[in-house]
């Protein structure tokens, strides 16, 4: 009976093997499924199933047959392979990045696994172990076109547009119609001027309904900035509302859940609750005496909402000498789990217990140090924008650190954030569409100044619109706040963020030079009617309703001790 079954269950394999290699995928399935039912498992046929499994979003059904597949071939790479790519589908991208990596040591000629390292390393944002596994996939597969691609993408994020465009057209002469080398071609037709052929290319792209979830949503994005550049705004308005609305679709299982999940919004919300309950005369006192010398001459958190100017902030600051900076890592996670997750986290910052503060202190530390080695003795800015919710928690573990906050004109803001193609994540999500965009910014911007009206951390506000039309003078007095000698390389930022790779999603247009984007959704005002009700008490109170810009008192204002 066991050599019938084993006969058996050979053939069901060898036929299942050649309709999946023929691409008949059904038939591939339907027989997994058939060895199912007769009890007969093979790290092929449930492969097979938990494939199926997860293209149907049933991640955790998919594990459990890959790690029944992994049981009967511990050493298997096709099977650790696929483990890693239900870990991406659960955005679980460091255990992903462990199982690709066991992948290519079990197989190092396996050129899939490489791929699937490379990306998994993109979404972490390490670029530059990203290229080395994608240009291990193209040597070992030169005639496929996917790493080309992917080098591609990279290249354009670099703001090397040219050797994008070359990677590109390698790829699209590998496979005519990829769609992530066409997506790559059409941000070089933006970035060189051809609005008209990057539209014509991306509608083309779109009408194939090739293209998977993620490259949908950008070529969305792209095709609204298409038609945004020849000035049909009405129906750029119509390509970014798909976008978000394609991001919602896909992302809501991981950051709706029915109300199961705090959402980013909510979590702005209970920590404004908590902060609203406490006596502002608790805070204003000298707070977490005691706390160690820092290893740094300045400790600066560069705060603001995202897209108001963060990133030419950062690279203004970088250009000048005696500054390091991090851009975006979570550096205070360790204490984001302490102290933010309920309100029994929340009290122990009212009276932190000092030994708590030092490890916190020292685990942020040597978060910076994995990534900013030599910071010793020099200025280091910390830019994360939102971590303006978390200011009473930067208060308490770093009293003696300053903050720098970028202000813009709330509509430009929300415009802005409403128009980009972010990474999703639970603070992102929330600026998936307009109306969400300006709730969350409203709920955000109410908790920060609660904050900067209780807490005694020296604040000094950086306006954008005063930034691009006085360069010179906005940077001298950051620089003087900061304090390091101002020096005119910070007119060389752009330099500076393409040396970097900043991989922001400001980072191609910083990349650039100083460009004036107030005054943006003044194009948009019909669309954005229905949110400016809600934005209208911030842009009175940043001193934007005349429609001139901020006053004076606003730029360059330093707030607290």
């Amino acid at each position: 009976m066991q050599n019938l079954n084993a006969t058996r269950l050979d053939a069901l394999v060898r036929e299942a093997a050649r309709a999946r290699q023929s691409g008949d995928l059904a038939t591939a399935l339907a027989i997994a499924g058939e060895a199912a039912q007769e009890h007969l498992a093979h790290p092929l046929l449930l492969r097979l199933q938990a494939e199926a499994l997860a293209v149907a979003g049933r991640y955790a059904e998919a594990g459990r047959l890959l790690n029944r597949a992994l049981a009967l071939a511990p050493s298997d790479a096709l099977t650790i392979n696929d483990i890693g790519r239900v870990l991406v589908a659960e955005n679980r991208i460091e255990e992903a990045i462990r199982a690709f990596e066991a992948a290519v040591t079990a197989r190092p000629e396996l050129a899939a696994a490489w791929l699937e390292l490379g990306s998994a390393r993109e979404i972490a944002g390490d670029d530059n172990a990203a290229r080395t596994a994608y240009e291990r996939a193209k040597s070992l597969a030169p005639g496929r076109a996917e790493a080309a691609a992917a080098l591609a993408t990279i290249a354009m994020r670099r703001g090397d547009a040219a050797q994008a465009r070359t990677l590109a057209e390698e790829a699209l002469r590998l496979q005519a119609d990829h769609p992530g080398a066409n997506l790559v071609l059409a941000s070089t037709d933006l970035d060189r001027g051809s609005a008209l052929e990057a539209h014509a290319r991306l509608e083309e792209l779109l009408a194939r309904k090739a293209l998977d979830e993620r490259q949908q949503q950008v070529a969305l994005g792209l095709l609204g900035d298409a038609l945004d550049r020849l000035g049909r705004t009405a129906e750029a308005f119509a390509a970014y509302t798909r976008m978000n609305e394609e991001t919602v679709r896909v992302a809501a299982p991981r950051f709706d859940d029915d109300g199961r999940i705090e959402s980013h919004l909510e979590f702005v919300r209970r920590l404004t609750r908590w902060f609203e309950r406490q006596d502002p005369a608790a805070w204003r006192p000298a707070v977490a005496a005691g706390a160690e010398l820092s290893p740094v001459r300045r400790h600066v958190f560069l705060l603001g909402y995202p897209r108001s100017g963060n990133t030419l902030v950062e690279n203004v600051l970088v250009s000048l000498p005696g500054v390091r900076s991090l851009e975006e890592r979570p550096t205070l996670a360790e204490a984001d789990l302490a102290f933010l997750r309920d309100d029994r986290g929340l009290e122990q910052l009212t009276h932190l217990d000092p030994a708590l503060a030092a490890r916190h202190r020292e685990a942020y530390w040597q978060r910076v140090r994995a990534e900013v080695p030599d910071l010793d003795g020099q200025a280091f800015v910390d830019m994360a924008p939102l971590n303006g919710i978390k200011l009473p928690m930067i208060a308490q573990l770093f009293p003696d650190a300053l903050v720098v906050l970028c202000r813009r004109d709330p509509r430009d803001v929300v415009l802005s954030c409403f128009r980009r193609h972010f990474r999703v994540n639970p603070s992102t999500y929330q600026m998936a569409g307009l109306e969400r965009a300006a709730r969350h910014y409203d709920a955000v911007m109410r908790l920060v100044e609660l904050h900067l009206a209780a807490l005694p951390l020296p604040v000094h506000v950086v306006d954008y619109a005063r930034l691009v039309a006085d360069f010179d003078a906005t940077t001298r007095s950051l620089a003087e706040f900061v304090g390091v000698p101002w020096t005119e390389g910070a007119r060389e930022f752009g330099r500076t963020a393409a040396a970097r790779e900043v991989r922001t999603v400001s980072a191609p247009q910083v990349r650039r030079g100083l460009f004036d984007g107030t005054r943006q959704w003044e194009r948009y005002r019909e669309q954005m009617a229905p949110v400016l009700p809600l934005l209208e008490p911030w842009v009175a109170r940043f001193g934007y309703a005349s429609g001139a810009g901020p006053s004076a008192s606003l730029s360059g204002s330093s707030h607290g001790s």
